[in-house]
């Protein structure tokens, strides 16, 4: 019960902070667009991308860190825990050189052949793309004291510090107009600064804390080359995700050019804001997934598993549906001047993240065993095959809204794999997944959705701001009656009832 009270308090936390954060990611994008305008902010992100495609190197070394924290954590092996810190600094340390080094060799390639840039911020473009490389750097040897606070669940600390990011970047939105000229290159520099502020913050809170510091000691060697090699198989899976979107934007930019690629980066802006607010979840009950298995206690270690998988997507479908039923007016309303294809491209994304919403736990429970090897090579495989069946479906069709069709029918089949890896790996029963899981969401889309197409019907009102509100309002009481219906077994119903009736008193 303390368990799963610490997991709904951290939650708790992470949703607030990913509501405030989603709300100033839009509100910034669209005073980035009104400043930097749609060229040079389709620049920013495509040229940063470049180098943020190397940023698969830090989530996973974050998974796996935080993995073997938690693990011994859960095993309360002080000893090895100490090792894996240590282990885990001199891993990201080696790595941030290593990515420096291959991306400043590799810059003339990517910017003058690679990416279709306009001569006239060729200039701009190459500043961008060193202050990314500093950027990358700073995120990667990062990435330890990250996995520390979230393996010790100071979820509360993460979440303030995280809105203080986000706030500063804003501050630095509104700095910029007080600037004349070479805009794009003064943000660039402060957005690295604003990172490496963040960076000494978790520093210190580290040390403070849990008197964790940089220090470079003899390593556990057995422990170093396990986790090396867990770490490797973690790069590869990693580098498919973003091969598939950063490879896809530059696919994009080679067929139709920089317009395309805002509204590329405006699609997965909103995607990355509704995904931090679904992983706040899956982040509350990440390390108690690793600890749960660390302790053999493998009932507990499934049922967290199938209800963060239901839980994430049952709650990305509180924001999906009010969007998918409003996205021009919202879309209008947010950036009043819209990019082509933009509406298709987020209609079709958010129904690939319903999809991929369900796959967070699983991959955790994976994770947990450390046994990842055939795993991360099969299911690496399957989202990789993203990028040349996209260039396939762009080079036959000609259309861009092909790319998400493709990561539509990929995300079906990744899901596949990794309930059979976590089936064979643990003892997992995909029937169970199934019957608890599968069949209550997709009754409760099904339901939610056909009530949500004769709420539109039936409600018109000729003001649309106040249409929009009704609207929305009915689909998200409509959603509740589906998801109490269908959505939970007799014991969540209970459980809250009882915690209603206990408020209520």
């Amino acid at each position: 019960m303390v368990n799963n009270s610490l997991i709904v308090k951290n939650a708790f936390f992470l949703a607030i902070r990913t509501i405030i954060i989603t709300l100033i990611s839009l509100y910034s994008v669209r005073e980035l667009l009104v400043i930097l305008g749609i060229e040079e902010y389709g620049l920013f992100n495509l040229v940063f991308g470049i180098a943020i495609l190397f940023s698969f190197i830090n989530g996973a070394m974050i998974s796996s860190t935080q993995r073997y924290l938690a693990y011994y954590i859960g095993e309360k092996n002080n000893q090895l825990l100490s090792d894996a810190w240590n282990i885990s600094l001199v891993l990201h340390f080696s790595i941030a050189i290593i990515v420096s080094i291959i991306l400043l060799s590799l810059k003339n390639i990517i910017l003058n052949y690679l990416l279709v840039i306009d001569l006239k911020y060729t200039d701009s473009a190459f500043f961008v793309y060193y202050c990314s490389i500093i950027s990358i750097f700073i995120s990667i040897f990062q990435a330890p004291f990250n996995a520390l606070i979230l393996a010790k669940e100071r979820m509360s600390f993460f979440a303030g510090l995280s809105l203080y990011d986000a706030i500063s970047k804003l501050g630095i939105i509104y700095c910029l107009y007080f600037f004349q000229d070479v805009i794009l290159e003064k943000y660039t520099i402060l957005y690295v600064i604003s990172s490496l502020i963040v960076f000494l913050i978790y520093y210190y809170y580290c040390y403070k804390v849990f008197n964790k510091k940089i220090q470079w000691v003899v390593p556990n060697l057995i422990l170093l080359k396990e986790m090396f090699f867990y770490s490797g198989w973690n790069i590869f899976g990693n580098f498919a995700a973003v091969a598939k979107t950063q490879g896809v934007n530059i696919l994009l930019n080679i067929f139709f050019g920089m317009i395309v690629n805002s509204a590329y980066a405006v699609v997965n802006t909103i995607i990355g804001s509704i995904g931090s607010l679904i992983n706040s979840i899956t982040t509350a009950i990440n390390p108690q997934i690793y600890k749960s298995y660390a302790e053999q206690d493998f009932d507990r270690n499934i049922l967290l598993i199938n209800s963060a998988s239901k839980f994430s997507c049952l709650l990305c479908l509180f924001v999906i549906l009010p969007i998918l039923f409003n996205t021009q007016y919202l879309l209008e309303l947010w950036l009043h001047n819209l990019p082509r294809y933009l509406v298709d491209f987020v209609q079709v994304a958010l129904i690939v993240m319903l999809i991929d919403c369900l796959s967070g736990s699983l991959m955790t429970g994976i994770q947990a065993t450390g046994k990842i090897k055939v795993y991360q090579i099969v299911v690496s495989i399957s989202v990789f095959l993203n990028l040349p069946l996209s260039y396939l479906g762009l080079k036959i069709w000609g259309e861009p809204l092909i790319v998400y069709w493709v990561a539509l029918f990929m995300s079906l089949i990744s899901l596949g794999w990794r309930l059979y890896f976590l089936s064979c790996l643990t003892k997992f029963n995909i029937s169970i997944y199934i019957k608890s899981v599968l069949i209550k969401v997709i009754l409760v889309i099904l339901s939610s959705s056909l009530l949500a197409i004769v709420f539109s019907k039936l409600i018109y009102i000729q003001h649309e701001f106040i249409s929009f509100l009704i609207l929305s309002l009915a689909i998200l009481l409509g959603l509740i009656f589906s998801i109490f219906l269908f959505g939970l077994c007799s014991s969540e119903r209970q459980f809250i009832f009882s915690k209603i009736n206990g408020y209520l008193k």
